[in-house]
């Protein structure tokens, strides 16, 4: 996956503008609709509100959460130590200033991920999108991926620079998901967002500073042959899911660190790349033998793929030809 610049959700589209879940005009309406969402509450809104409009966008994912939030007036509001993982990015507007245990910027090419309360200053105009989970969720991905519980609650509270790969991979991911989300509109989301999610978390657990940050960058153990097979053989079995980290852990008994690496080794491909190729595979023999209402889009949709255009470009480069071609070769041999 490309790394992307660190202004590349500036100048996107609202984010999630078919998910509005609040638009308030005045710090009351603000207020209620914080605390409904996520306890927060209203510090203070500049110029006593009187031009005062905030949006907010949301959808669920598997794991966590995406928001889109924005306001015309400088906004302070506070948000309580709520056993929840926030990460903000910057989207449009100046910026904000998150002020917990430190003090810290949202701006562009910096994010910042904190499980701390804190209270933020929105500036006006500002926009941002957050990716927001709880600590239990991201311990057991920590869990799952060293094969040891932490050894104590998740405690975070730093930026993230997106200008080092680590954090433009991090906004590439984003980006992504975003996409998706804004493609389902209303449908159910594709397996592809949750298996996208995890990339994040993944790349959040390497790039920020915790309890199990020296497991997740040792060394990681091999697995045994059978380990590696009976990952291909879940994988196969369950190829129109989500296919979570924790589910290869619980079938083959080893971490999922030790199991990428075996698998990546022994078979040249990450599981979930390897869920990938299954998908596509899928994908051939469905467009090979078309029903009366086959096309792309939706070949692409029950494989998996949210966007089309990626499912093209990835099925061209598995098989040597658009999925498209075969289809229209398949549809004139059934005129024929």
């Amino acid at each position: 996956m490309p790394t992307m610049r660190n202004d590349q959700l500036h100048g996107t589209e609202e984010p999630l503008a078919n998910s509005r879940v609040f638009s308030a005009t005045s710090a009351e309406e603000l207020h209620a609709m914080l605390q409904a969402n996520n306890g927060a509450s209203v510090v203070r809104v500049d110029g006593n509100g009187r031009n005062l409009a905030v949006i907010g966008n949301h959808c669920f994912l598997p794991h966590g959460e995406l928001w889109f939030s924005r306001s015309s007036e400088q906004v302070i509001v506070n948000y309580p130590n709520d056993d929840v993982l926030r990460v903000r990015f910057w989207h449009s507007g100046t910026g904000a200033t998150c002020r917990g245990r430190n003090t810290l910027q949202v701006a562009q090419g910096q994010a910042i991920a904190s499980t701390a309360a804190a209270e933020v200053d929105f500036e006006a105009g500002f926009g941002q999108v957050c990716w927001r989970a709880t600590k239990d969720r991201i311990e057991q991905k920590a869990t799952a991926l060293t094969g040891r519980p932490l050894g104590a609650a998740l405690n975070i509270e730093t930026a993230l620079d997106l200008t080092k790969p680590a954090g433009g991979t991090l906004l590439s991911i984003l980006s992504c998901m975003l996409q998706l989300a804004n493609n389902a509109d209303g449908r159910p989301l594709p397996i592809a967002l949750g298996e996208l999610e995890q990339a994040f978390i993944v790349g959040l657990l390497s790039a920020v500073a915790h309890d199990s940050q020296g497991r997740l960058d040792g060394p990681a153990r091999g697995v045994a042959p059978w380990q590696v097979r009976r990952a291909e053989a879940y994988i196969e079995a369950n190829w129109n899911r989500s296919i979570t980290i924790e589910d290869l852990v619980d079938v083959t008994g080893t971490s999922a660190r030790s199991l990428f690496r075996t698998f990546k080794e022994n078979r040249g491909c990450t599981p979930l790349e390897f869920a990938r190729g299954v998908r596509l595979e899928h994908a051939r023999r469905m467009l090979e033998n078309p029903d009366m209402d086959a096309t792309v889009t939706l070949t692409a949709t029950a494989c998996g793929f949210g966007d089309p255009g990626h499912f093209a470009k990835e099925f061209l480069r598995a098989f040597g030809e658009r999925p498209s071609v075969i289809l229209a070769r398949k549809r004139g041999m059934v005129a024929a």
